[in-house]
């Protein structure tokens, strides 16, 4: 089979185990009643991020049977791509902020004990790295190329979260948390910024003072603009930074090498 076959295979494969995991944990949750808030949110958010993962795990190693284990090591602790890759979250969410109060969004309950912000801070950002990341990126660059991997993961992962607003800014996230872990070659590095982005986002979402969100009073400060245009323009230089690695990394693969050849200490061992 050619890798373009294989690559259309894979990349429907993944979409498949994304469905059919909405569907069984949808019917698994109805027939659960759960009275707490919090215990429901995470019951109903852990049972189709687990069928999703063992199902993305299975396919990938009865399937793909990589030669190697999920990319985990230390390089993920890189300080440098934490701040830039924290910096870039920042400008993407101001940027897009004029945006997301034009499109239409629906009213969220935003859980405030302790179950559910730890799954929005913590268990969210491990699960959907591993699944979205580890998972879905590895199985389609195993025969597409990393910029492809990327694209579908990341869309898969703006598709999850459903309303229009917010699946445009996961999408988008999830193009930076790939960069990541090409850049890094670590599965550490897109989870910590995904917690970072997250933390942020429960602040913008949660918080309010005088019945204006944090998002109001940041569009209705004077300095607004100026805000805009430094975050516009550490976005653009991000965009081509990215870019230049994603490029990269499609002809490190091209050439017939492995990611592990983007990291200057390829020659280091992974723990």
């Amino acid at each position: 089979m050619s890798n373009l076959l294989k690559c259309f295979r894979d990349i429907i494969a993944v979409v498949a185990i994304v469905i059919v995991a909405f569907v069984v944990s949808g019917l698994v949750v109805r027939a659960v009643d759960i009275a707490n808030g919090d215990v429901r949110f995470l019951v109903s958010y852990v049972v189709p991020m687990t069928i999703m993962l063992v199902g993305i795990l299975l396919y990938k190693w009865l399937v793909i049977k990589p030669k190697e284990l999920t990319m985990c090591s230390i390089r993920g602790l890189n300080p440098t791509v934490h701040i830039w890759g924290l910096l870039l979250l920042i400008a993407l969410a101001i940027v897009l902020l004029p945006l997301m109060q034009l499109l239409p969004s629906e009213p969220r309950d935003i859980p405030s004990g302790v179950w559910g912000v730890v799954t929005l801070i913590f268990v969210a950002p491990i699960f959907e790295e591993l699944i979205f990341r580890a998972g879905i990126f590895s199985i389609v660059s195993d025969t597409c190329r990393p910029t492809v991997s990327a694209l579908v993961s990341s869309l898969l992962f703006g598709v999850m979260h459903g309303e229009v607003a917010v699946a445009i800014e996961a999408f988008l996230a999830g193009m930076i948390f790939s960069y990541a872990y090409i850049l890094t070659q670590s599965i550490v590095a897109p989870i910590i910024l995904h917690i970072f982005n997250n933390i942020v986002a429960y602040v913008l979402l949660q918080f309010t003072y005088q019945d204006y969100t944090i998002n109001d009073l940041v569009l209705s400060l004077e300095s607004f603009d100026i805000i805009y245009a430094i975050s516009l323009a550490v976005l653009m230089l991000g965009i081509v930074h990215i870019a230049v690695i994603y490029r990269r990394a499609d002809e490190l693969i091209k050439e017939g090498k492995t990611l592990r050849d983007m990291a200057p200490d390829k020659g280091i061992e992974k723990e």
